[in-house]
């Protein structure tokens, strides 16, 4: 049985994708200690979150991606910034409008909606960060944005997941964008006009983030955005799928939480910290193929490393175990909102073969 489990572990592993994904954030941290700018956390983050929305299919493919989540992750997380400092209601407005969003681009397929899923969640981790006005207010989405970049160039300039054939780059880009939007309408067209499911997934997704997100202010939670990431890539679009992801987060998160903290107790340096997220970010994208807990597992030290790499003077231990309640709440709320809005429907409704799911 082990050695079966190992053996399948094995075939799914993405060694490539995870160094690459490692090298890209490790990098953005190392140039921030060498500038002595905290705030390359954030260029990690977006590099990272880059690697996460590449469609690795064809080259094309992977440099639409790409470029789309670098441009819609940076516009939505600060106009969505912008909307939080004006209010919290205006803030959970906002989160309501772009998760919602988010949530219909699965008409568009399982590409699309990875690249529409992962910009909602850079508008909830952005959306609590202080908005001071001006340019000041518009640096960490520039440091954010570089990231992004550099993760884009990284992976279809200078290393390439795997070689692709010259006939992929014979049609122009616009003339594959516009084909593209036309075969988008048509699906979304044909998907309003057969069912309302795609709406009320959108709609329950919407409205869960939101509540998540008023809750965490309510209760005064630091750090709060865990719990409405948490809500993002845990909902899906029925009860069979939402509980097994739900655990399968709580235990990943569990054992992320001892390896952040028994990490972040040698890691005691912005470059310590910057060498040890290299390994953990590679081992987070190369066995996100393998199972959800696993990836949560590593993703968990990744991102407590990475945030202490910009706020050294907090305890991690502390810091660890928030995590790791705001994302049992943001479980509970994903869970309550799957059985109470729109639940008849999911129940009567046959899963389609090919529904896209976040990851």
């Amino acid at each position: 049985m082990l050695k079966a489990l190992v053996h399948h572990a094995t075939d799914k592993a993405n060694l490539l994708e995870g160094m690459r994904a490692a090298s890209a954030s490790a990098i953005m941290l190392l140039v921030g200690c060498a500038l002595h700018a905290p705030d390359f956390a954030w260029a990690a983050i977006g590099a990272f979150w880059t690697s996460l929305a590449t469609a690795s299919d064809t080259a094309r493919n992977r440099l639409a991606s790409m470029l789309s989540f670098a441009v819609l992750s940076t516009v939505a997380g600060g106009l969505t910034t912008y909307a939080a400092s004006l209010g919290t209601a205006v803030g959970a407005l906002a989160i309501l409008l772009f998760v919602t969003g988010a949530g219909l681009a699965r008409v568009w397929g399982a590409k699309a909606y990875q690249v529409a899923i992962l910009s909602a969640t850079a508008c909830v981790v952005m959306v609590d960060r202080p908005w001071h006005g001006g340019s000041a207010g518009m640096a960490y989405l520039g440091v954010y944005l570089f990231g992004c970049l550099f993760a884009t160039a990284l992976s279809v300039v200078i290393w390439q997941i795997r070689p692709f054939a010259p006939e992929h780059y014979t049609s122009s880009w616009h003339a594959a964008l516009v084909h593209r939007l036309r075969q988008g309408w048509r699906q979304l067209r044909s998907h309003v006009s057969l069912s309302s499911d795609g709406a009320h997934f959108a709609l329950r997704l919407g409205i869960a983030t939101t509540v998540a997100y008023l809750t965490v202010h309510m209760l005064n939670l630091s750090n709060g955005y865990w719990a409405t990431m948490a809500v993002l890539l845990i909902l899906q679009t029925s009860a069979s799928g939402t509980l097994p992801r739900s655990v399968e987060r709580a235990l990943g998160t569990v054992v992320g939480t001892v390896i952040a903290v028994a990490i972040s107790g040698l890691a005691t340096s912005p470059l310590a910290i910057a060498l040890a997220v290299f390994p953990l970010i590679g081992l987070t994208m190369t066995l996100r193929p393998v199972s959800y807990g696993v990836f949560v597992a590593f993703l968990t030290p990744s991102f407590v490393l990475v945030a202490d790499y910009a706020m050294p003077v907090f305890q991690e231990y502390n810091y660890a175990l928030a995590r790791l309640e705001t994302n049992l709440l943001g479980s509970a709320i994903a869970i309550a909102a799957t059985l109470t809005l729109w639940p008849l429907t999911e129940r009567l409704r046959k899963p389609p073969r090919h529904a896209p799911t976040a990851k």
